[in-house]
């Protein structure tokens, strides 16, 4: 009986574990460590982490960010951004009895040619006409593909998860209606992942050049 048991604790000690960065939109930032048998297996793995662990501040701890292992170098894993999704708990409560909630959900494409879908959510101080609504959501959308428009990919991302879109969002829909709050909820990267450019470090980048 102890075979099967020792076998699996043997697998476990062969393991290496290889500390994971994030991508550059976050500086690098360690956000974990994963097992492997070798850097090949590493190649598409994804870790998730919420964004205090890369700040400190836990005020963030309700943002949720993805991303996905596309080159291991020196024994480092390095990845790029896959997603990010606010936590449901926290967008639960931001809805009141009495307001209106506003979704829209926009494909866009960032001025270096990257896909996003990204999912905005308002919420207005009281109920408001179906007008207001699309009217709303039409400044939301102009806001979100404007900034797509004039941003670099990592740009687009930081601009997104620190909630300065969403506050340009507010501050221009603001004049339709008194809002509660405006919020970013979701960006999923639609181009794939390993399509997109990587920017390693500038240290990584030129032990790569020398070896």
């Amino acid at each position: 009986m102890p075979a099967p048991r020792r076998a699996v604790r043997d697998r476990w000690v062969l393991k290496k574990w290889y500390p994971v960065y994030a991508s550059s939109a976050f500086g690098y930032a360690e956000i974990g460590e994963i097992p492997a048998n070798s850097e090949k297996s590493l190649i598409g793995r994804t870790i998730e982490v919420r964004l205090f662990q890369i700040t400190g501040d836990f005020t963030q701890a309700h943002i949720k960010l993805k991303f996905q292992v596309v080159k291991v170098v020196n024994g480092k894993a390095f990845t790029q951004f896959k997603g990010f999704e606010l936590a449901r708990d926290y967008l639960r409560s931001l809805v009141r009895r009495g307001t209106t909630k506003v979704d829209g959900i926009f494909d866009v494409v960032t001025k270096d040619g990257v896909k996003l879908r990204v999912a905005i959510m308002v919420i207005t101080q009281h109920r408001i006409k179906t007008s207001q609504e699309k009217l709303i959501r039409k400044i939301a959308k102009e806001v979100v593909e404007n900034r797509a428009g004039m941003l670099a990919f990592d740009e687009f991302i930081q601009e997104a998860v620190l909630g300065k879109i969403a506050s340009e969002v507010y501050n221009k829909a603001k004049k339709v209606y008194p809002l509660r709050k405006v919020e970013v909820k979701k960006i999923k990267v639609l181009t794939k992942t390993f399509e997109i450019p990587l920017k390693l470090p500038a240290e990584i980048q030129v032990s790569e050049r020398t070896t």
